[in-house]
């Protein structure tokens, strides 16, 4: 009897030690397979979420009581989830997703899941954590120096994602104090890492003021905002068209007159619908009353000539008409006087109305026996021809010996 009972103890002590040990044994084959975290790189005060599965590659069903995340660096805003689990069995998977916030700044952290068995005891499983606080970055590539009034100008933006991770959603927007744009926004997308990607504006500035872009993109769903502060002065642009008037010429006829000449753009840009004409008091009349030039391209130049009317004036307005590539309405003028012109048709009646013959003195031919005068009319063919004869007579007089026995006849003179 007494062996009976020694025999009953001993089992009931191994009984529940074989039974930790068998579901020990079986949670050894309960391991982590998967785990995601989103974002991959947090920013200061971002939520994410960790996602831990786990799979039983073993034979028997595996009791869990709990599973949670432990660390002091984040909070677990959906705590207390998972606190009563249940059973994984065998070659099944579970999942558990935890919605957390880090509480640190930057660089990294490394939560512990932890699963606590019914009839076992634990597992734990390092969350490597990343906190990075580098925003995108956003910078003006190209833009005027100088914004001109009421004319759209171009500005590019270059959008750069510095991160490790990628962000998505990027959109830009621009804004300010009088500042008025053909597209509200635009669309990027996403930025992989070390990516960067351009934007263009046509932007139209009535005031000097701050050009304001507005960066918006998400990191996982966590929306930030990069903001760029551009100052923008409006006045004339350096790099206009600009219209240049050389080699004038003018003619009169009594009130007919005609201007022509050639016209330069001088400026860094296209001319659009090149136009020359004049204003008062002259009065453009045919055959040219407006010279149509058409485009002209930087440092490119076209002549011209335009005839108009005028009574009793010294001079008269040149007006030249261009527009920019956006269409905007420019004007150029240049005052051409009409002295010279009026000067030649007086000196051209008195010359008519004198006597005629021979002038006195060398007003015929100025400057000398050999001036050729201001044409070739005025070449002294005459003298030119008695000055060749002449070197001829004596060459022939020197072959002949006529010059030497002349010479010898001189001599023989003085000698007596």
């Amino acid at each position: 009897m007494i062996c009976g009972i020694l025999i009953i103890a001993t089992a009931g002590i191994a009984g529940p030690a074989a039974a930790a040990t068998s579901a020990d044994n079986a949670a050894s084959y309960v391991s982590v397979t998967k785990l995601t975290v989103e974002p991959e790189a947090f920013m200061p005060d971002d939520t994410g979420i960790i996602t831990v599965e786990i799979v039983n590659s073993g034979t028997v069903p595996v009791a869990i009581y709990r599973a949670e995340i432990l660390s002091p660096d984040i909070t677990v805003l959906n705590y207390q989830i998972y606190d009563s689990v249940g059973a994984i069995g065998p070659g099944n998977s579970m999942q558990f997703t935890f919605h957390i916030q880090p509480k640190v700044a930057e660089g990294m952290i490394f939560p512990m899941f932890y699963l606590d068995y019914t009839d076992a005891g634990s597992l734990r499983y390092p969350v490597p954590l990343k906190v990075d606080s580098t925003p995108i970055t956003v910078s003006v590539i190209d833009a005027p120096d100088s914004f001109s009034a009421g004319t759209r100008d171009k500005v590019t933006l270059s959008v750069s994602n510095p991160r490790d991770n990628s962000v998505s959603s990027v959109s830009v927007t621009p804004g300010g104090k009088g500042i008025t744009t053909t597209q509200s926004s635009s669309f990027l997308g996403t930025l992989e890492p070390d990516e960067t990607k351009t934007a263009t504006f046509e932007i139209i500035a009535t005031e000097a003021t701050n050009l304001v872009f507005d960066v918006s993109y998400r990191n996982g769903l966590n929306q930030h905002h990069s903001v760029l502060t551009f100052p923008v002065t409006v006045g004339e642009r350096n790099t206009a068209a600009e219209m240049v008037v050389n080699n004038l010429e003018v003619s009169q006829s009594g009130a007919s007159v005609t201007v022509s000449g050639d016209v330069t753009n001088a400026g860094l840009q296209d001319a659009k619908a090149v136009k020359v004409t004049v204003g008062d008091p002259a009065k453009p009349a045919d055959p040219n009353p407006v010279y149509v030039i058409g485009a002209l391209e930087p440092d490119d130049f076209s002549s011209f000539e335009v005839t108009c009317t005028v009574q009793g004036a010294s001079s008269i307005p040149l007006v030249i008409q261009y527009r920019d590539t956006e269409g905007k309405l420019f004007e150029t003028t240049v005052d051409v006087t009409l002295r010279s012109s009026a000067m030649a048709a007086s000196g051209a009646a008195a010359g008519a109305g004198s006597p005629q013959g021979m002038p006195s003195g060398n007003l015929g031919r100025q400057g000398g026996f050999f001036s050729f005068g201001n044409g070739i009319s005025k070449i002294p063919f005459t003298e030119i021809l008695i000055i060749i004869v002449a070197c001829i007579a004596v060459a022939v007089a020197w072959r002949k010996g006529y010059l030497a026995r002349a010479i010898e006849k001189v001599r023989n003179r003085s000698g007596r």
